[in-house]
């Protein structure tokens, strides 16, 4: 089976398991997780629907189910990328999603405090990718908003997959989607140690069934 057969598969499963949900059959939050919420909301594991106060997320084999009123990120603080490492989610993207990113973050830190700390490497439903530092409530873009032929963009009728894969090195991170380099980031000046997870923009419905980190041993070419 083809890479591509393979995600429409999954995602015709997908479609079809969260939509049979009842709301009252809540699947848990996965255990451990955090997030950090953009707005005030409720945070729950029901995700059978989207409204601006609350947050969705629930542990749905395979992987994770999220839905967002404000944006938020979510992560796991047992894990973190340091130096030279690929982060790499496989993404689901829901028709009755808004317009908003949504990807990978990493460089976590401060994320219980007041003035979190991170940078986000996100896409969205029109095809395009981008990347930004945020520190607190301030947003450094390190990279504008481009189109991106790698992108499988939003589809009004069916659920579309994106694998998505960022490979960081202490000189540069390099966003992968579908297995084609989509965006290339220099990071000098730009702390990327730290905590990993998923960044989710305001009103969206997402499925990732896979979330992988490999933290890099051997020196990388030309080190």
């Amino acid at each position: 089976m083809t890479p591509f057969r393979f995600r429409a598969v999954v995602a015709a499963a997908l479609l079809v398991l969260a939509t049979a949900l009842p709301a009252a059959a809540q699947l848990p939050v996965p255990p451990g997780w955090r997030w950090v919420l953009d707005g005030a909301a409720v945070v729950s594991s029901a995700t059978d629907k989207i409204t601006d106060s609350t947050v969705g997320f629930a542990r749905m084999p395979p992987g994770f189910h999220m839905t967002t009123g404000p944006g938020a990120i979510f992560y796991d603080p047992r894990f973190f990328g340091e130096r030279q490492f690929t982060l790499e989610a496989q993404i689901f993207h829901f028709p009755n999603s808004r317009g908003a990113e949504y990807g990978l973050f990493i460089g976590g830190q401060e994320l219980e405090g007041g003035a979190p700390r991170y940078v986000a490497f996100v896409l969205r439903g029109d095809g395009s990718v981008a990347a930004w530092e945020q520190r607190g409530e301030a947003r450094r873009v390190l990279a504008e908003w481009r189109r991106a032929d790698a992108v499988a963009p939003g589809a009004k009728d069916n659920v579309v997959g994106n694998l998505v894969r960022l490979v960081v090195s202490p000189k540069e991170a390099v966003l992968r989607v579908n297995r084609l380099d989509a965006l290339v980031v220099p990071l000098e000046g730009v702390a990327t140690n730290g905590h990993v997870g998923f960044r989710v923009g305001a009103g969206m419905n997402l499925h990732a069934s896979t979330l992988d980190l490999t933290n890099r041993l051997a020196p990388a070419r030309g080190e």
